[in-house]
Order: structure tokens, then C-alpha cells, then sequence
């Protein structure tokens, strides 16, 4: 199981990097003086602005589907390649002529056996060999290589983390994630074209299309992939403000592999108004996650400084104020507070790099902290999960700050103190942490529901289960909260003649025997919006829950003492999934 979710992986990922990095390549030219990393992020920024205004247009039109997407693409494919072919055919021609004329004096001068000397290269048609651009990479590191080192090691420690839980387990570790999913089939089936959230389930959905891989596989791939980036434009973006390698490499490893700030168990709810900075402050990337549509935001907020910061100190063209502008409207869609700071820490980048990170940091936590201590500021709580980022790039400044000092004294040996310094603090405080994962239900629960889609034909079937499974199953089969389900049915099913109202022939229902629990006890305090709410009360109260999963099991049993059509689908030591297979009413009148 483990291989083959490995090999999906490979698989949703390459068609993700041909699509959004491959081919924006041949699509897109310009910026020949930029470095190969700007020019990627540009393209990346143009393709999915590119693609969530056509996946809209296309859902608007309801003509949005696996053929239309594909036919674009190779369309996409063609126009690159005639564009580049553009003068080929009088290329070819002139080439034809000369090799015609050539024949033609070889015949003459009955010399053949000149064909069979070695031909040297034309200098045009030679091409640097990967040797030479290996060297050209090896001396770009020429110094440097204790800090490539460290780089590689830190990206990779990074890249585990973050993606072993995606790799092994199907279900998600974000509850946000099923909400992302449930918008991406909506896309998907042209449904609610311009509803929120719009540009990450677009990535999803096209994706999806093209790769002909179900978006719960797709979804459950590309957040830690939107993650990853993140921490890779939070680095670039200490490059190219401070120009400082250890800066970048530290920041890198604070917001990806270590915890930082370090996570604390906070006890009840601040009340004080020290409490509440105090609370502010310790947000950890352990335990504040940033939505998949907030941070692909955010990664496209870090990514528009980028491209301002660069087009500021290399007086660059315009394409890199077109990737700024590609940047702030997708940065606008995802959130309107991301907006205001990416504007206002624009305004000060321009009038010094380092003075722009400084006002992003400060902008990030000023606007939390002015929420959360005063009740007239209405910030989205969402925001919290950028501090984090902030923090890491604090820390960037700090260093490059420090390495710029040491450089001043000791250019040679400045770096390598600095990393030895380093990795002292990453092994004594901030080691390597798993981050918290915050699951919805049973990992059986969502391979089952994978199962039934395959097994059973599309639309003939459908689940009773709590409400993680409407995003599993929509567009596949049908879905009936658990909840209402019990209630409609707990006093009915013990007459022999009853039969359930869906008119689907097959009918699975989830009942956990050992409930779900998301809190390891009941919250202290809670809302008393929340508190009504039916999500909370039958799913994620554990007492709630437990009384909710008590009376599904109490219905089960009861259905199959009096039917013979049921039976236990799956069953394992936490969950118990009934099958009750129903005769269609036009097969009853057919056997009649």
C-alpha cells in the first residue's frame, strides 16, 4: 500500500510540475537576465492566475471537464512549439538548397569519397554539453559548499517532515482540507463556479482532469507540496532582500523542519491582556496551520516581495513588474487582509529591502495582536497561521544582520562560524519536529470509502456518515449525515416491513465502536455558537459523539434482526461499516 501511494504521489506530482513549471517554460519567454529561480516563480505565478481564470470560465460554461482541459493543453503544447519553430521551414529550405548544390559539385568533381570524412560541427548547431553546465553550477558553489551542504540537508529533513504523513495516510491532517476538496468537485461537476474558496481548489481541479486521478488523492498530495513552496519562497526571499546564504539556510529550517517558536501547552483561554500577547507570540508552526487556500496566498505574497525586491536592486524589465501584478491579484483573490499587507510592505521594500521585511514582520503581528486585544479590529482568524512565517523571516534578519558584521571582520571564516553556530542552537533548542497533525476520522474509514467508489458504480450508492465523508463522496455516490440519518430511522426500523426512503440500491452505514475522539477531553469553555452547532455537538464533542455512534450501532443491530439484506461490510477493531442492499422498485414489479 505504502509503494503504490508512493507512486501516486510521483504521479499527481509530475503532471502538477509539468503543467504549472514545465510548460510555462515554453509558453512564456523574456527576463533572460534573471536567475533560473526568479524565472520559474514568475512562470508559476502567470500559470495558475492563468489556469484559475480559465477553470472559472470554463465551470461558468459548464464545459469544464477531463477533455476540454486536455485538448488545451496539448493546444498550449502546439503553439509553443510553432512559435519557437517560427522560421524552421525557411531554415529548412535554404539548408535543402545548399545540401542540393553540394550534390550537385560532388557529382562534378566525382569526388564521393568526401562523404566519408568526418563533417565538423556548424558552431550553431553545437550545444554546451552537461559537462560545461555542471561546471558553471560547481563554480557558482565554489566556497560555498559547506553551506550548499547544509542546504541540501535542511531541505530534505524538510521535505520528510512535511510529506510522510500525506504518503502514508490517506485520510487528512487538515480539516480545511475537506471543505478544499469538497470545492474542487464542485469545480469540477460545474457547480458554483465563483463560490470560495477558488484559486487552490482550481489547481485541484485541473490537475485532477489532467492526470485522471481522483481529487482526494490530488488534494491530499499537493498541500504539503503548497507547504514546501511556502518555505522555499520564505528563503528566497531573505536571498534576494539580504543577499546572506546563512540567513536564507536558517530561516529555511526554522518555518520547515524545526518548530519555532516553540509549541506550548497553553492552559484555558487569556484573559488578561498580558495573556493575550503572551498568546500572540507563541503561535507555533506545530500547532497553527495555515489553511491550503491561505497559504497558497501567502506563498504568492512572499513571492510578489520577491520579484519587486529583485526588479528594485537589478533595475530588472517589466516582465518582473508582470509577475508582481500576476502575484497581487491572486494574493487579492485569496484574501483581502494578505492585500493590504502585501501593499503596505511593498511601499516600504522600495525604499529599502531589509526595511521591507522588517515592516512585513512587524505588519503581521501588529495586526494580530491589535485583533486580538480590541474587539473593534475584525481580523480573519486565519491570519494567525502567518506568524509563523513571520517569525521565520525575523530570524532571517537577525542572521543576516550578524553575518554581515562577520563579514566585515572575518569574510573568509564568517560563514562557517555562522553555521557552526547554528547547527549548536538546532541540535540544543530547535531540533527536527513532526508537526500536529489534527485528523477528522479513522484512516480505515476513508480507505473504505476509496474502496466503495471504485467497487460500486457511480451514483447507485450511497454512505451514512459523519460529515468528512459528503467531501469523499460527492459527485461519486450519495450522502446523508449520519446524525439525521439515525434520527429519521431510530424508531422505524424494527417493523419487518419497513425499507429505507433513498431509492439507491446499495446503503452503507459507518458506525465507529470505538468513537473518533479529535480532543483527548471536552474544552473548558466553549462558544455558545459553537456550542449549538450540530457539526460540534454530534461530531466533534466526545461525548457527543459517543452518543451519536451508540445509537447508530443500536439502529444497525436492530435493522438486521428484522431484514436479511444487511450485512457487515468492513470491521475492524475501531469501525464497523453495515451494507444493506435494497431491490430497486422497478426490479420488485419486474420479479412480480
Amino acid at each position: 500500500m505504502l509503494a503504490l501511494d508512493a507512486l501516486k504521489a510521483l504521479w499527481i506530482i509530475g503532471v502538477f510540475l509539468a503543467v504549472f513549471l514545465w510548460l510555462p517554460t515554453h509558453l512564456f519567454s523574456g527576463r533572460p537576465n534573471s536567475p533560473r529561480v526568479i524565472r520559474i516563480a514568475g512562470n508559476w505565478a502567470r500559470t495558475v492566475l492563468g489556469v484559475t481564470i480559465l477553470v472559472f470560465l470554463l465551470s461558468s460554461l459548464r464545459v469544464l471537464g477531463a477533455i476540454t482541459l486536455v485538448l488545451l493543453f496539448f493546444g498550449a503544447i502546439a503553439v509553443s512549439w510553432f512559435r519557437q519553430s517560427a522560421g524552421m521551414p525557411r531554415r529548412w529550405l535554404t539548408n535543402l538548397q545548399a545540401a542540393t548544390i553540394n550534390i550537385l559539385r560532388q557529382v562534378e568533381s566525382r569526388s564521393f569519397g568526401q562523404f566519408l570524412l568526418p563533417r565538423k560541427l556548424s558552431p550553431t548547431s553545437a550545444r554546451p554539453p552537461w559537462g560545461l553546465r555542471l561546471n558553471s553550477w560547481l563554480e557558482a558553489l565554489e566556497g560555498r559548499e559547506l553551506l550548499g551542504a547544509c542546504f541540501v540537508v535542511v531541505l530534505g529533513t524538510t521535505v520528510v517532515l512535511r510529506t510522510e504523513h500525506a504518503v502514508r495516510e490517506l485520510r487528512f491532517d487538515q480539516p480545511e482540507q475537506y471543505s478544499t476538496l469538497l470545492r474542487a468537485r464542485e469545480l469540477m461537476l460545474n457547480i458554483h463556479p465563483a463560490g470560495r474558496p477558488f484559486v487552490f481548489p482550481a489547481v485541484i481541479a485541473a490537475t485532477s482532469l489532467l492526470s485522471s486521478t481522483d481529487p482526494t488523492q490530488v488534494t491530499r498530495f499537493l498541500t504539503p507540496a503548497i507547504g514546501l513552496l511556502v518555505i522555499l519562497a520564505t528563503g528566497l526571499l531573505i536571498q534576494v532582500c539580504a543577499r546572506a546564504g546563512v540567513a536564507c539556510v536558517a530561516a529555511t529550517y526554522c518555518l520547515g523542519a524545526a518548530v519555532f517558536p516553540p509549541a506550548r501547552n497553553q492552559m484555558g483561554v487569556a484573559v488578561s491582556a498580558t495573556e493575550k500577547i503572551e498568546s500572540v507570540f507563541s503561535g507555533s508552526p506545530a500547532t497553527i496551520r495555515a489553511m491550503p487556500e491561505f497559504a497558497l496566498g501567502s506563498l504568492f505574497l512572499l513571492l510578489a516581495l520577491v520579484f519587486l525586491a529583485d526588479w528594485y536592486r537589478n533595475s530588472r524589465g517589466w516582465d518582473s513588474l508582470l509577475d508582481f501584478t500576476c502575484c497581487l491579484l491572486l494574493t487579492g483573490i485569496v484574501s483581502q487582509v494578505l492585500l493590504l499587507v502585501l501593499v503596505m510592505a511593498a511601499g516600504v521594500l522600495l525604499l529599502r529591502p531589509m526595511a521591507g521585511l522588517l515592516a512585513f514582520v512587524l505588519l503581521c503581528y501588529g495586526l494580530v495582536a491589535g485583533a486580538t486585544l480590541s474587539t473593534g479590529i475584525t481580523i480573519p482568524d486565519e491570519m494567525r497561521t502567518i506568524l509563523p512565517v513571520a517569525a521565520a523571516i525575523l530570524v532571517g534578519c537577525f542572521f543576516a544582520f550578524i553575518e554581515t558584521e562577520l563579514a566585515a571582520r572575518a569574510s573568509r571564516r564568517a560563514e562557517t562560524v555562522l553555521l557552526t553556530a547554528c547547527l549548536g542552537v538546532a541540535v540544543i533548542w530547535l531540533p527536527p519536529q513532526r508537526l500536529l497533525g489534527r485528523c477528522l476520522e479513522y484512516e480505515a474509514a476513508a480507505r473504505v470509502t476509496e474502496e466503495i467508489a471504485h467497487r460500486f458504480a457511480r451514483q447507485t450508492w450511497v454512505v451514512a456518515a459523519p460529515v468528512e465523508q459528503l467531501a469523499e463522496t460527492f459527485g461519486l455516490g450519495g450522502h446523508e449525515d449520519l446524525a439525521g440519518f439515525v434520527e429519521k430511522y431510530r424508531s422505524q426500523v424494527s417493523s419487518p416491513e419497513f425499507r429505507f426512503q433513498d431509492a439507491r440500491e446499495d446503503l452503507f452505514i459507518y458506525v465507529e465502536k470505538k468513537p473518533f475522539q479529535i480532543f483527548s477531553r471536552e474544552p473548558e469553555t466553549v462558544s455558545f455558537s459553537v456550542l449549538t452547532d450540530p457539526t460540534y455537538r454530534n461530531y466533534r464533542s466526545p461525548g457527543g459523539r459517543a452518543s451519536l455512534e451508540a445509537a447508530a450501532l443500536q439502529l444497525c443491530e436492530s435493522y438486521r434482526q428484522y431484514h436479511s439484506n444487511a450485512d457487515v461490510f468492513f470491521e475492524n477493531e475501531v469501525l464497523r461499516i453495515y451494507h444493506i442492499h435494497q431491490q430497486q422498485a422497478s426490479d420488485t414489479k419486474a420479479g412480480q
